[in-house]
Formats: C-alpha cells, sequence, structure tokens
C-alpha cells in the first residue's frame, strides 16, 4: 500500500549549538525511569543562548507576547484546577469546536488530519491544522501574502523528514477560534493572542479537495495554554482553562514535556513484548499514522531489520514537511503505556505502574523506520538520540477521546484517554 501522509514535524526549535540540556541517551533515560511530578523549578533543563546563532523556541516564545499576561488565566492554572472541583457550577470548555478532517489521498496510509478555523484580521475563515507535534504555528506564503503580514527579518530553522530547511519568522496578529460555540453567551469568537509564525510551504495543504488551501498549522505554543480535549468520537475538539478539562470515565496517562521543543511523551511499550522496559512515545496528532524507529521495534518484540517477515508487507511512502520521501515497511503490533517508575525497597528492582484493568491496548499498523525527528528532536544538539522511540500518530489517537494537560510550570503532564 503506498500513500503519502505527513511522517516529521517542521520542529521549529533550536540554533543547534546554543540548546545545552544533559546528553541525549540521558536525558532520554531519564524519561523513561523518572517520575516528574516532584520536579521543581530548579531542575528544569538550562539553556544558554548566543547572539550570534539562530533564535531559539525560547526566543520564539518571548518574541511572541505569550505568558501571564496574554489570557487571564495563564498563570492560574492550580487555582483554575480547585475550582472546578469544589465550584457546583459546570465548567464550560472556552471553545468547543467541530473537529474537521482532512481527506487522505486514495491508498493514504493513516487517519485523516485534524482542522479547526480561524480568523485572521476579520478576513476569513481560514483552514488550519492542529498539530501537537509542531512546536510553534506555521503559515503558508499565500496566506502571508493575502493578509500583507511583514516578516519580523529573523529566521528559523525547521527539522523535516529528509533534513532541514529555514523559514521566515512573522508575528500573525488578530487571530481568533471561530465557528463553534463559546463559554459566554453571544460569543461569536476566541482572540487569541499575537502568535509567532514560521512561513512555509507543506505538503497537506493541498491534500484534500474540500479544504483547499489549508492555509496553516496550530502548534504547542498555543496549545500549551490550555487543556485539549480531542473527542474523536464525538468530532469535537475543546479547548478549556487549564486544570479544568473534564475527564471523566478517562484514564490518567503520566507523561512529560521532551526538551526544549515543548513536545510531549509517554512511556510507550507493547504487551506482547519479551521485556517491561518502555520506549519513548512521541504524541503527535500531525502524523497521519505511528512509525517506530528499529531499535524500538526490537524492543516491542517486532522482527528485526533483516528479517524475511517484512518481505511482502504493504510499503509507505511517507512524506516529509519538506517534500522528500522515505519508505518503509510496516507490522501490526498493539501499543500501551506504563507509568511511572517505582523501585522494591526490598530487591530493588525498578518497574512500571501498570495500567488500569480497564484499559484496552491500541491496535495499530506501524511505520518502521529511522527517520530524523527521533535522532534530532530527542537529541541535546550535539549528540543525536540513538535509542528507541515511537511517534504516535492519528492512526491510534483517532481511536479513542484523548485530553492533553499540555502546559504546566515543570515537565510533568498528564494526558486522559478512554480506556477502550
Amino acid at each position: 500500500m503506498k500513500g503519502s501522509a505527513r511522517v516529521q514535524r517542521c520542529i521549529i526549535i533550536v540554533g543547534i549549538s546554543m540548546l545545552i540540556i544533559i546528553p541525549a541517551e540521558r536525558q532520554a533515560l531519564a524519561f523513561l525511569t523518572t517520575s516528574f511530578t516532584r520536579q521543581t523549578k530548579k531542575d528544569a533543563p538550562r539553556v544558554f543562548v548566543s547572539k550570534n546563532d539562530t533564535p531559539s523556541r525560547r526566543d520564539v516564545l518571548r518574541w511572541s507576547g505569550l505568558g501571564a499576561a496574554a489570557f487571564p488565566f495563564f498563570g492560574k492554572k492550580k487555582a483554575a484546577a480547585n475550582a472546578a472541583t469544589t465550584s457546583s457550577t459546570p465548567i464550560k470548555p472556552l471553545a468547543d469546536l467541530p473537529m474537521q478532517r482532512l481527506r487522505l489521498p486514495k491508498g493514504g496510509f493513516g487517519r485523516e488530519y485534524v482542522v479547526i478555523q480561524l480568523m485572521i484580521q476579520g478576513k476569513g475563515p481560514f483552514d488550519f491544522m492542529v498539530d501537537s507535534g509542531l512546536t510553534t504555528e506555521l503559515i503558508t506564503p499565500h496566506l502571508q501574502n493575502m493578509l500583507g503580514i511583514k516578516s519580523s527579518g529573523q529566521k528559523l530553522n525547521g527539522l523535516a523528514a529528509g533534513g532541514s530547511n529555514v523559514g521566515d519568522v512573522v508575528d500573525l496578529i488578530g487571530a481568533s477560534l471561530c465557528c463553534g460555540e463559546f463559554a459566554n453567551p453571544g460569543q461569536t469568537e476566541f482572540r487569541l493572542p499575537t502568535l509567532t509564525a514560521v512561513v512555509s510551504d507543506f505538503p497537506m495543504e493541498h491534500i484534500d479537495p474540500l479544504h483547499d488551501p489549508v492555509e496553516g498549522m496550530i502548534g504547542m505554543e498555543l496549545l500549551q495554554y490550555f487543556d485539549v480535549d480531542f473527542d474523536f468520537p464525538k468530532g469535537r475538539l475543546r479547548l478549556w482553562k487549564p486544570g479544568t478539562a473534564d475527564h471523566h470515565g478517562l484514564v490518567e496517562v503520566p507523561g512529560a514535556v521532551l526538551n526544549e521543543s515543548g513536545l510531549l511523551g509517554i512511556r510507550a511499550l507493547s504487551p506482547n513484548q519479551p521485556s517491561n522496559q518502555p520506549v519513548v512515545g512521541i504524541i503527535d496528532c500531525g502524523s497521519a499514522f505511528s512509525i517506530v524507529n528499529w531499535k524500538a521495534a526490537e524492543l516491542l518484540g517486532m522482527p528485526s531489520r533483516d528479517s524475511d517477515a517484512y518481505r511482502g508487507s504493504p510499503e509507505i511512502i511517507g512524506l516529509g514537511l519538506d517534500g522528500s520521501q522515505i519508505r518503509m515497511p510496516t507490522r501490526s503490533v498493539p501499543l500501551t503505556f506504563c507509568g511511572d517508575a517505582v523501585r522494591d525497597p526490598q530487591s530493588g528492582r525498578v518497574s512500571f505502574e501498570p495500567p488500569p484493568n480497564n484499559w484496552k491496548p491500541w491496535e495499530s499498523v506501524v511505520a518502521v523506520g529511522d527517520l530524523a525527528v527521533f535522532s534530532s528532536l530527542l537529541g541535546d544538539g550535539r549528540t543525536p538520540y540513538n535509542g528507541p522511540a515511537v511517534l504516535i500518530g492519528l492512526d491510534i489517537l483517532s481511536q479513542r477521546q484523548v485530553v492533553l494537560e499540555a502546559g504546566g510550570r515543570n515537565r510533568a503532564r498528564r494526558l486522559y484517554i478512554a480506556p477502550n
């Protein structure tokens, strides 16, 4: 089976030399073996910035004006969570939007991308993909020209499946969510603060004739200020004040911010694998399908790279953000998650908290390949990451309702997912 789908983000993060964290292998192991619930601000990774380098994601967030004053609830997550549990008045989402989907080409592999609509400077509505695997926002050159948006003169490096590219940085002023239901009576739009966007074409821009063109993408720069409810069964996307999302009946899944990219990860494993060692799972609703690298495939109990088991299996031609093609074999494998690491006080043996009894593993057919996203995203900017990882895409995420607790003061995050 051949098709085209996005298998790699435009990870708008850093000029590589300026991000100095703990070495890549140690950082990934820390994610897999550490409980983040007790992390304090002083434990967060340190970042050193050189004025001569390309701007980092941290610079982008500073330029954008997103911060404590951007929305009235920013910086008040704890209070909002307490209000959600003590108030007798039902909490409503700030925005409850219809979840539109981009149809894949005939023979495409995976599940349809998620689209919502924005008004910008009173014009629109414009279709924007929602992408938890994108660090900042993205707009097309077409939209930039249509709205007369001036470039800031800054550029950012973007990682793509076959390499890297560079995009202009612009301020996206006057954007608002539209075409949905909102918390206040009579409200027709939800105004957004000035956002930072990178100008770039991308393959999904013209993928669906019913949504042509898709004018941009919404990434974690904006999503991190909400609890984001992807209610796939009901076809709704809801944005809640931090700590107030309704997750009744859902299973709590411990997660963490992977590094300065701001992207979210969980501990993933397969119920069929021979050991209980999890791999890093990147939550990516901007990828139509899921991908594991070859080291993860080995841990998950899948055949080795040179195995005859892949002969005759469907091959995917994945299309990266830069238009490059990557060929990957596919394999059926169930996936699940595990909780925080716990140490037996007597034996000292480390294990991981299992899912609850009502949890059913995801059924999936994954692509297998060593993409640049794994080594670059999970690396420390100097040393590529060479460990096991899986990119968890829409073929898995869209099976159930998923709530992302995207923001927080430290690296600890939570996801809430329907058990079956």
